[in-house]
C-alpha cells in the first residue's frame, strides 16, 4: 500500500540507521578509550570486576612504595653495620697491641675512645627518612622500639594490611657491649660444675664501672634472674631492683639452651656474652669489676680478669650476629618487592583482557560500520523520495 501518511520503508530505513549510528558510536568510544568496556553502561557485571581490580592494584603500588623505603632503611642500616665491622677491626688491633709492654697505655686507651666515639657516630648517623634500626634509642630512631632483635620497624606487606617486622639492633658501643673498653678492661668468666643445673630464681649478678652519657663514672649492677613463670616477678626475687632482668624459660629446656638464652638477655642488656668450646660463659663490657652466681643446684665460679681482647671478640661476635638479622630482613624484603610486582603485573594483564578493546577488531568494524552508515542514509533517502511517485497518478 502507498501512503503519504506511513512511510513504511523510510521507518525501516531510519530504525537500520539509528542502530547503526549507535554500534559507530560505541565503537568509536572504544577506540578513543582503547578500552571495550569504559563505563557501566558497557558491561555492569565486567565494569565491576574491573573496577575491583584496579583497586587492588592501586593498593599493590603503595605495597610496593613501602617495600622500596623498607629495602632502604635495611640498606642504610645494612652500611653502616660494614662500617662498624671495619672499625671493630682496628679496635682489636689496637687492643691487641696494647697487651705489648712498653706501650703506653694512655695512648692506646686514647684510640680505643676515638674508635668508640666513631662507632658511635656510625650507628646514630644511619637514618633514611627519619628512621634507624641499628642506633640503638637515639631520639631518630623508631618511637617505642627496644633492639636486639625483640621489636623494629612494621612493615606492610599485602594489601590486607598484613605486617611484618624488619627487626632493629643495637649497633652502638652499649649494644656492642663496649661499653666503658680500656686497655685492661675485665672479662668476667663463669664455670660451672658438674652437678650445675639451672632452676627458676637461679641469679646471675654482674657490677660495672663505667663513663655514663654525661661524661661522669658510673657504677652499675645488673641482675639476671632465671624465671620459669610458676613464680611472680616481683621484688621479692633474690636481688629484685631496678637493674633486674628476668631471663624466661622453659621447664623442658635443657641447660645448653637455658645458657643461651641467658647469654641472649646480657646481650640485650650491653653486654658482650658468648659460650665457649668448653660450654663456659664469658662476659664482657660495661665496665665490669665483679660477678657472683647463686644457684640452686651445683655451682658456678666467676672469675674476673683483664681481658679487653676477649670483650672486642665478644662484640664482632655480637655484631656478625645483627648483620646476619640484616641480611635475613634484607631477603625477605626483596622476595616481598618481587612477587608484588609479579602479582600486580598479573592483575594488569588480567584487567586489560577483560577490558581493553582489540584494536584491529574494532578497525574493522569501525569501516563496516561507516560503510552501513552510507548505505543507510541512501536507503532513508530513497524511502522519503518514494512518496513523490504517488503524485504522477494525480496528473
Amino acid at each position: 500500500m502507498f501512503s503519504v501518511n506511513t512511510n513504511v520503508g523510510a521507518l525501516a530505513a531510519l530504525q537500520s540507521l539509528s542502530q547503526t549510528q549507535a554500534d559507530l558510536t560505541s565503537t568509536q568510544n572504544a577506540i578513543a578509550t582503547g578500552q571495550k568496556v569504559s563505563s557501566a553502561s558497557d558491561n555492569p557485571a565486567i565494569y565491576a570486576i574491573g573496577q575491583a581490580m584496579n583497586a587492588r592494584i592501586a593498593g599493590l603500588s603503595a605495597v610496593s612504595d613501602n617495600l622500596n623505603f623498607a629495602s632502604s632503611v635495611i640498606t642504610t642500616a645494612q652500611s653502616a653495620a660494614t662500617a662498624i665491622s671495619s672499625q671493630l677491626a682496628t679496635l682489636k688491633s689496637t687492643v691487641t697491641e696494647g697487651q705489648q709492654d712498653g706501650i703506653d697505655a694512655k695512648t692506646i686507651n686514647n684510640q680505643i675512645t676515638s674508635i668508640l666515639t666513631q662507632i658511635n657516630s656510625i650507628a646514630n648517623s644511619a637514618t633514611f627518612n627519619g628512621v634507624n634500626i641499628v642506633g640503638g634509642s637515639g631520639t631518630d630512631n623508631i618511637t617505642g622500639s627496644t633492639y636486639n632483635g625483640t621489636a623494629g620497624m612494621n612493615v606492610v606487606q599485602d594489601i590486607s594490611g598484613t605486617t611484618f617486622k624488619v627487626n632493629a639492633y643495637d649497633t652502638t658501643t652499649t649494644g656492642l657491649g663496649l661499653n666503658g673498653l680500656t686497655n685492661t678492661s675485665n672479662a668476667a668468666t663463669f664455670s660451672f660444675s658438674s652437678t650445675a643445673a639451672f632452676a627458676n630464681k637461679d641469679d646471675f649478678k654482674i657490677t660495672g664501672t663505667y663513663t655514663d652519657a654525661s661524661g661522669a663514672s658510673a657504677v652499675k649492677t645488673w641482675d639476671f634472674i632465671l624465671s620459669d613463670g610458676t613464680t611472680t616477678q616481683t621484688a621479692t626475687d633474690p636481688s629484685a631492683s631496678a637493674n633486674t632482668t628476668f631471663v624466661n624459660i622453659n621447664a623442658t629446656d635443657s641447660s645448653s639452651a637455658i645458657l643461651q638464652k641467658l647469654s641472649s638477655t646480657m646481650a640485650s642488656q650491653g653486654f658482650g656474652a658468648t659460650i665457649d668450646t668448653s660450654g663456659k660463659l664469658v662476659v664482657t663490657g660495661n665496665g665490669l669489676t665483679a660477678a657472683t652466681s647463686t644457684l640452686a643446684t651445683g655451682t658456678a665460679t666467676a672469675l674476673v680478669a683483664p681481658d679487653a681482647i676477649a670483650t672486642v671478640d665478644g662484640a664482632i661476635k655480637n655484631l656478625s650476629s645483627m648483620i646476619t638479622g640484616l641480611g635475613s630482613s634484607a631477603n625477605q624484603v626483596s622476595t616481598l618487592q618481587t612477587f608484588s610486582s609479579s602479582l600486580s603485573t598479573a592483575l594488569t594483564e588480567g584487567l586489560g583482557a577483560l577490558t581493553d578493546a582489540d584494536m584491529t577488531t574494532e578497525s574493522a568494524k569501525l569501516q563496516s560500520l561507516q560503510t552501513k552508515q552510507s548505505l543507510g542514509i541512501q536507503a532513508l533517502s530513497i524511502a522519503n523520495t518514494q512518496p513523490q511517485s504517488l503524485l504522477t497518478l494525480f496528473r
